[in-house]
């Protein structure tokens, strides 16, 4: 028989990956158990099968219904097994449909994606009004999340039956996810792995969601797209369907922006703003375009991860300076109200020249992970940025393809002071040399918890580099190093090449 699971089946995918695990005697650490070890008598228990699936292949058992006849047990495969079992059951749709309310919900992942892969559109319906977790990530499994896909119709045909009637006592669905998540609660419980697109770690997440009465409502989690091209065709059916319907609320917790047409207004005006947590931004902008991104951003007040790869024209005239510094200091300004940042990323910010100094005099809160490439910025602006007393717990720094030559001093007071909490250091492409390096060794020495470290396109002599080997030896969680071919391995034009690496 199964055994009880000891967390509860809520929207947290740390939590909902400790179902899949049972507690010691002592209870104070867990086992992982095969997925089969669990799932499969719990499917033989939902069947009302009393035999032991280890033994001979037992008449009761086929009897059932449950398996065909075909499967011998001196193939047995609890994978397989599985599946077979599934798609006999589902070779019945109504009693499919009619099990659920007594199946187990560790079934239900399983049998979810089952019916996907079989277009069972009508148990995939009923599946949503049943659905014994907070959380359907939907997003993971179905790549296609448009409005015409018939899976997405089937769930959003489920939610409307769940709207209209008294709720399944077993149903605790209070979130749809549409985004590409989730892949962590498919893994565990159906052992199917699907593709990952951010190798950014995963920001905190939350909680159930509540109206303003504390009474649970449907969230619809969506990211949104703001470019040229036609308006999103996926936000456009949900901004529609919720705006019909009470208790669910569109929910976009990430929005990338290749640009701000007034078409995107609509958007902009019926999302809440304030619970925006992630923006990348992939612009040429003239100071308008600035000017009004900087108004919205202002209103992101949960925001945690900002991305920015923003161009704008040079200024020729007088006045074209005047208005571009206003719109620096406005922009720089908005900073003070992110009271929630951890991550900021700078992609060739040429237009920060001569101005980063501002944008961390407004910072509110410390940053984890500062990313800084691909620009030239001035001796004083690096000067200020190492100097920040919002840089001095960072996880992450990213520096590539910034020049570093005339800053190693204030570089190195930056490493030290990051030393106890820095993991993973990219100082790749920023013309170091032999003394620039070598006057870092001592900081990097003592960055005890450095798991990563890049310097590549630097460069760098066969010697320096061994002092830089035996400077790290003795950092235990560095696992990777990436390192220039030294300065000996290239030879000039009409000499004799050198081997010696």
């Amino acid at each position: 028989m199964l055994a009880p699971l000891t967390a509860s089946l809520n929207t947290n995918e740390d939590d909902l990956t400790q179902a899949a695990f049972r507690p010691t005697l002592d209870s104070s650490s867990y086992d992982i158990i095969p997925i089969s070890d669990w799932i499969l008598p719990a499917l033989q228990s939902a069947c009302g099968f009393s035999g032991d699936l280890s033994s001979e292949y037992t008449a009761e058992f086929i009897s059932s219904g449950l398996l065909p006849e075909q499967i011998k047990m001196s193939n047995y495969n609890p994978s397989s097994l599985l599946q077979q079992a599934f798609q006999s059951l589902l070779g019945n749709e109504d009693l499919a449909i009619s099990s659920l309310r007594s199946l187990p919900a560790e079934l239900f992942p399983c049998l979810f994606l089952e019916a996907y892969t079989h277009r069972l559109w009508e148990t995939l319906k009923a599946l949503v009004q049943n659905w014994p977790f907070e959380r359907l990530p939907l997003g993971a499994p179905v790549q296609d999340v448009v409005p015409e896909n018939p899976s997405i119709k089937a769930v959003m045909d489920g939610i409307d039956i769940l709207l209209k009637q008294d709720v399944s006592p077993r149903c605790k669905l209070q979130v749809l996810d549409l985004r590409n998540t989730g892949h962590k609660f498919w893994s565990v419980w159906t052992g199917v792995s699907f593709r990952v697109d951010s190798q950014r770690r995963k920001l905190v997440a939350e909680g159930a969601s509540r109206n303003e009465d504390g009474v649970p409502c449907l969230e619809v989690c969506v990211d949104l797209y703001l470019s040229q091209k036609p308006a999103d065709q996926t936000f456009t059916y949900l901004l529609n369907w919720i705006q019909e319907r009470k208790g669910v609320y569109l929910s976009c917790k990430k929005v990338t922006v290749y640009s701000l047409p007034s078409k995107n207004d609509r958007f902009l005006h019926a999302m809440p703003l304030c619970g925006i947590q992630e923006v990348e931004v992939h612009c040429t902008w003239p100071f308008s375009g600035l000017h009004m991104f900087s108004q919205l951003l202002g209103k992101m007040k949960s925001l945690r991860r900002l991305s920015l790869d923003i161009t704008v024209p040079n200024a020729v005239t007088p006045e074209e300076e005047e208005k571009w510094a206003q719109s620096i200091n406005q922009f720089a300004s908005v900073f003070l109200h992110l009271r929630h940042l951890q991550e900021l990323y700078l992609e060739s910010p040429s237009f920060l020249q001569g101005h980063l100094d501002q944008v961390f005099r407004f910072l509110n809160t410390p940053l984890e992970v500062f990313s800084l490439t691909n620009c030239t910025l001035t001796e004083r602006d690096l000067i200020h940025l190492f100097q920040s007393p919002h840089i001095t717990h960072l996880k992450d720094l990213c520096l590539r393809g910034v020049p570093l030559t005339s800053v190693s001093e204030p570089l190195r007071a930056l490493l030290e002071i990051n030393a106890a909490t820095l993991q993973r250091l990219d100082l790749g492409l920023c013309g170091l040399q032999d003394p620039q390096l070598e006057a870092l060794l001592p900081a990097l020495s003592s960055c005890s918890q450095l798991s990563s470290l890049s310097l590549h396109g630097n460069r760098l002599s066969m010697d320096t580099l061994e002092k830089l080997l035996c400077c790290t030896s003795g950092l235990q969680h560095l696992c990777l190093q990436l390192f220039p071919a030294p300065l000996e391995t290239f030879t000039p034009p009409g000499s004799s090449p050198s081997w010696g690496i």
